[in-house]
């Protein structure tokens, strides 16, 4: 609907000259026939950054084919919003208040999600349309939000709503979850196939979207286990956390996490080997082409390669131990939040939470990638920064209502985790950095004189980050990559 404009970033590029004449942005003119001099306004570092942060985190679409999808329709928009909210308005039932105040609330969501679709940066995605990505940031905003409002109610108040929401399936003041830790000793063929439900599916598929955002073996692995260790820490407060031992290390980590992981690492070469060539639709002669290139816009632009590590080595250690503590508080809250408000597994209301959760995450782990890996970089993504806000608010939630139905936390076995955690995390950075130098292609070079290991298939602008559109951009701003080093 709305492109975003890049005209801003030219503004202030050229300086007057030292008679004190204005400057011309026409880099394409002859310099015997020019009659005012200019060059290049010197920028500075904190400059630098700004616009490196904007080609990173708000990209923009360029060689737009089909212009109808990308020019900005803000009026047209805005009158057909205009006349919907007004009819529904004039035409809704006012007997009844509830019903009224539902209403209410979703014309005033479906606002903001315009609002969202108009004003939003596009982020770091753009396939297959940035309104997709805007959209997203504006559902994970209200639901910010809502989370917000929601830990300023009572318990009560909160199941009121939910009852009133669903009074069939919301009702319930204690949630009925299967047991699985029972009769460990029975390992018959029998009994490890009725282990193999609609959870098993979902630690398949769940593995194989998680591989595709993280892109990274050996930290999918270490996660894995990781959420299997959280699992055991916190029995004592969620008792539907016991499994059997040969569940947990052979169904779930190994068998179901491990073809996820791979299934997804396999998509990630695909897509990595593969070669983009976004041809016009109108350019595409036959009906076979231009349908193949219309599904192509709903896969990725391009296919980044994701390098956790390099010598940075303790702000790269704390950088993935924050990613897997959020990462694990993230999937906690689920269990608690369904546990504590007796939500059933199988309620709309869980599925779409993890979608949401899911959709969020994809743009939010790019940004905390490249904040973690490229010095750059001095602050963090708004849909990473939103994502880590809903992670808080969901625990601060599950704290506040849960306290009073959940036993009490053992500070010794969280303590625990959290040192387990640690070392885990320095093995994991230990390990890839050792399997790096034994099976990956690198090489040892001087910089500033001092000796630093480097990918032989990385730029030396974060490891492949920049795209092409960045450096034309800069191209255009007369701005070199030696500024950035």
């Amino acid at each position: 609907m709305t492109a975003k404009s890049d005209h801003n970033d030219s503004e202030n590029d050229y300086e007057l000259d030292d008679d004190g004449h204005n400057t011309s942005a026409d880099l394409n003119v002859d310099e015997s026939q020019e009659t005012q001099s200019f060059r290049p306004r010197r920028r500075t570092t904190t400059e630098i950054e700004r616009i490196h942060y904007r080609f990173v985190n708000e990209r923009v679409v360029n060689d737009i084919t089909l212009e109808i999808l990308y020019k900005p329709h803000t009026l047209t928009v805005l009158a057909l919003l205009c006349a919907f909210l007004l009819y529904a308005a004039f035409s809704s039932d006012e007997t009844f208040t509830s019903e009224n105040v539902y209403d209410g609330l979703k014309a005033s969501g479906a606002l903001f999600l315009v609002i969202s679709a108009l004003a939003f940066p596009n982020g770091p995605f753009i396939r297959p349309h940035p309104i997709l990505w805007r959209i997203i940031f504006g559902v994970s905003v209200l639901y910010v939000l809502l989370l917000q409002f929601t830990l300023f109610q009572s318990f009560n108040d909160v199941k009121a709503v939910l009852r009133w929401l669903d009074p069939e399936r919301l009702n319930k003041a204690h949630l009925e979850e299967k047991e699985y830790a029972v009769n460990c000793s029975d390992m018959s063929l029998e009994r490890i196939w009725s282990h193999m439900d609609i959870f098993a599916v979902g630690h398949f598929m769940g593995w194989t979207m998680k591989s595709m955002l993280i892109r990274h073996s050996i930290i999918c692995w270490y996660i894995s286990m990781a959420w299997e260790i959280t699992e055991v820490v916190f029995t004592h407060v969620l008792p539907n956390f016991e499994e059997c031992w040969w569940d947990a290390i052979f169904l779930d980590v190994i068998l179901c996490n491990g073809l996820g992981i791979f299934a997804g690492l396999q998509i990630c070469k695909i897509l990595e080997m593969r070669q983009f060539r976004w041809e016009s639709i109108k350019n595409i002669k036959t009906t076979r082409g231009k349908f193949k290139r219309a599904v192509l816009q709903f896969t990725p632009e391009s296919w980044m390669r994701h390098d956790w590590f390099n010598n940075y080595a303790i702000r790269r250690a704390l950088a993935i131990y924050t990613f897997v503590m959020i990462w694990l508080f993230s999937e906690l809250n689920t269990f608690f939040l369904k546990h504590i408000f007796a939500v059933d597994t199988a309620h709309p209301f869980v599925f779409w939470r993890i979608i949401l959760i899911g959709l969020i995450s994809a743009p939010s782990i790019r940004q905390f990638y490249i904040y973690a890996t490229d010095p750059k970089i001095k602050r963090l993504g708004m849909q990473c920064w939103i994502y880590c806000a809903v992670c808080a608010l969901e625990a601060a939630n599950c704290v506040k209502f849960g306290r009073h139905q959940l036993p009490a936390l053992q500070v010794t076995y969280i303590t625990c985790w959290i040192v387990v955690l640690a070392v885990g995390t320095f093995c994991c950075v230990w390990l890839s950095v050792w399997w790096v130098r034994q099976f990956e292609r690198v090489k040892e070079v001087s910089v500033g004189g001092q000796t630093h290991e480097c990918y032989l298939d990385s730029s030396h602008e974060n490891l492949g980050t920049i795209s092409d559109d960045v450096r034309k951009r800069r191209r255009r701003l007369q701005i070199s990559d030696s500024d950035f080093n």
